[in-house]
């Protein structure tokens, strides 16, 4: 396990750090303004399994976990070796309030099913694979517990069913004009996709970052960005992962 800041020091450390609150009134989640509108309820529902797919994931998923850290919360990595702190940092994260298992090998599931035992929210990386019986004893904690999980991709390969998919339609970069310049911020069409009576697509527009590298709702009467199908494409690193960077050209 690989501890932030001052985060955890073993996973055995975690129950005692804290243990998940499930009452009535704390039927969700916290989630940042920004992003709030991508939830009913306005935030994440305790329990809940939301898949993040598309351009910049890692980004949005550490984005959706603000708010929990702040509120004095217990976050959990697993699988993301590729999260870079100081960017993490800049948006606001209170990395103190975050423990992470890089690589948990074959016991992924044994691993994230110890931490629906002391944290709030579990992040699971795109490389995790969970068998469908780890994967239905899991959700069963969680939804005893009041535990939530966000896979950055397809909650599928973890055996988990999504309550809720977030996509990153698009992302542009802005700062580079004809090759030259430096990236400033970067500006995402987020798609979300509920299920039964939730299942309408909800569409929101955010800066992640924004020019000082934190998260932004953006300004709908701005048209100096706009999306292009037309786009170059290069690859910057954020959050610690190589994502690809689209601006309009």
């Amino acid at each position: 396990m690989k501890n932030a800041a001052a985060g955890v020091s073993s996973l055995s450390d975690i129950p005692q750090m804290s243990s998940p609150r499930v009452l009535a009134q704390h039927r969700t989640l916290p989630v940042v303004d920004e992003l709030a509108g991508l939830f009913t309820d306005g935030g994440i529902r305790r329990g809940s399994t939301i898949e993040v797919t598309g351009v910049a994931a890692v980004s949005l998923a550490s984005a959706l976990t603000i708010a929990v850290s702040r509120s004095g919360g217990w976050v959990a990595a697993v699988g993301l070796p590729m999260f870079g702190p100081s960017a993490a940092s800049d948006l606001g994260i209170k990395l103190s309030r975050w423990a992470f298992v890089d690589d948990p090998g074959d016991q992924a599931g044994i691993v994230v099913d110890a931490l629906t035992a002391g944290v709030d929210l579990i992040l699971i990386g795109p490389d995790i694979k969970l068998r469908s019986g780890h994967g239905r004893k899991i959700v069963a904690r969680m939804r005893e517990r009041g535990v939530s999980i966000i896979t950055v991709g397809k909650a599928g390969f973890c055996s988990l069913r999504p309550d809720l998919c977030l996509r990153v339609s698009e992302a542009i970069w802005t700062g580079i004009e004809l090759g030259h310049g430096r990236l400033t911020s970067r500006k995402l069409e987020i798609e979300r996709l509920g299920r039964g009576a939730d299942s309408n697509i909800r569409r929101e527009l955010v800066w992640l970052p924004n020019r000082e590298g934190r998260l932004n709702a953006f300004d709908r009467k701005n048209k100096s960005v706009t999306f292009s199908r037309s786009s170059h494409r290069v690859s910057k690193r954020l959050f610690g992962v190589d994502e690809p960077v689209s601006w309009a050209s």
